[in-house]
């Protein structure tokens, strides 16, 4: 297509800035299709020529190259026929030259404006990003910088996890619709990074394996984000008829690609760095500094809302008959299992720590007895569950049975340390009354 950049001269059939016109039609769009100057002495016979009204006059029409390229037409017309010779040919073609060479400097200045934009808006997304360690953070942070600056009406980050791209941030897209979770075998996004290459889908509905996450999305450009050729997530774009992906677009994602897979790889390194301040290495539950502080602050919530707080501690039965038969590295082993299984009876507020050796605590956010000795009873069945023989009552089956006290606030106690003296006191009871049981602390004389 032809479109009008500028006009002057014309008053009849609505010739206007933005108007289209196709190759090979009229005067001017037979002139871009042969590339040749074309003039006419008489448009009013001219085969090419047509208007909405009826014209005697003359007409020449050359084109404007760029790097010997098509880049336009020079169009002119007089109101009277046979204006225009030979001199008038030349000269138009000359004034053709210079205004493409105007126009390729003017096309170079914006070009070079625009990529001074780029930069400078990717350099601002950079040092944002950096200033975090929060994946989340950055995620959000990157989604809605590029959306904002460039016009993205879909953006998305997912991350790895295990065999997953999880759904890190997103911008534009359906709630109904959202993908919150792609396996790296499904989807562009899983191509992107299997190939740990860029993929740029032109046309979605040619791409087979293509997820639709709105109903309205033509186009789609995904970029791995690697990070010494590993790849932590994938950052994705996609677009409608309004706002068509380029190739300059993919140049301008796979630029910020690297700042953002660093800024994640820091975020990640950082929430290793604190977790290993925070977790017990073997078992992954908090540490007894993390268990101490959260059972402060949970006693002062509990005094604050005149709430209650239980507290369980439990021993491993016979854990050191079990390592000596087995061996530390099983004994080891018996811990993070015991550490799995009491992960997966907590409720979502709860916090479970390896408090010493064999022992164990967890604190029940507003819970009072009675519902931490449901929770005991089924920890206690779950902790037995693989052992190669059954509990006998009153007898502990080493390392799968557990000896539990109990004591919740305020009912057994006033203070922090009181509540963990009941606690402690009432597990060490069960263990000297033969393990393999529960004890409160309200039920000890």
């Amino acid at each position: 297509m032809l479109e009008v950049v500028t006009i002057g001269g014309t008053q009849d059939f609505g010739y206007k800035p933005g108007f289209r016109q196709k190759m090979g039609e009229g005067i001017i769009g037979h002139t871009a299709a042969t590339q040749k100057t074309y003039m006419s002495g008489n448009v009013s016979t001219d085969p090419y020529y047509f208007s909405t009204q009826k014209n005697m006059g003359s007409a020449i029409c050359t084109p404007i190259f760029s790097q010997e390229k098509l880049y336009g037409v020079l169009y002119v017309e007089s109101l009277e026929p046979n204006t225009f010779d030979e001199v008038d040919i030349k000269t138009l073609e000359t004034l053709a030259s210079q205004v493409s060479a105007s126009l390729q400097r003017a096309s170079l200045h914006a070009e070079m404006q625009e990529n001074l934009r780029v930069l400078a808006t990717l350099q601002n997304i950079s040092k944002t990003i950096s200033s975090s360690l929060d994946k989340e953070i950055i995620a959000e942070k990157v989604v809605h910088g590029l959306g904002e600056a460039f016009g993205y009406t879909h953006v998305s980050i997912y991350l790895l996890e295990d065999d997953y791209l999880l759904l890190a941030a997103e911008v534009g897209y359906p709630a109904e619709l959202k993908i919150d979770k792609i396996h790296i075998s499904q989807g562009v996004s899983g191509r992107a990074f299997r190939t740990k290459t860029v993929q740029f889908i032109e046309d979605t509905a040619r791409e087979d394996i293509f997820l639709k996450a709105d109903y309205n999305i033509t186009s789609e450009i995904c970029v791995p984000l690697l990070k010494e050729d590993t790849v932590l997530g994938v950052l994705n774009v996609e677009s409608n008829n309004v706002r068509k992906l380029t190739r300059m677009d993919v140049d301008l994602l796979t630029a910020i690609a690297g700042p953002i897979a660093v800024a994640v790889d820091n975020a990640r390194l950082h929430a290793q760095i604190k977790k290993l301040a925070t977790t017990d290495a073997v078992t992954g539950l908090s540490n007894r500094h993390v268990f101490e502080q959260a059972l402060s602050m949970e006693i002062e919530r509990a005094q604050r809302t005149q709430t209650s707080v239980s507290l369980i501690i439990f021993d491993i039965d016979s854990f050191k008959e079990y390592n000596d038969k087995w061996g530390h590295p099983a004994g080891d082993a018996r811990l993070k299992a015991m550490g799995d299984i009491v992960r997966n009876c907590l409720r979502k507020y709860d916090l479970a720590a390896r408090y010493g050796g064999d022992e164990f605590a967890i604190i029940l956010s507003n819970a009072r007895g009675s519902d931490a000795l449901t929770f005991a009873k089924r920890l206690l069945q779950a902790a037995q569950a693989g052992a190669s023989d059954s509990a006998l009552e009153g007898l502990g089956i080493p390392g799968y049975t557990l000896s539990m006290g109990i004591a919740s606030f305020p009912q057994d106690a006033r203070t922090r340390a009181e509540l963990l003296v009941a606690a402690d006191n009432a597990a060490l009871r069960a263990k000297h009354l033969g393990k393999n049981r529960i004890l409160l602390a309200r039920d000890m004389k």
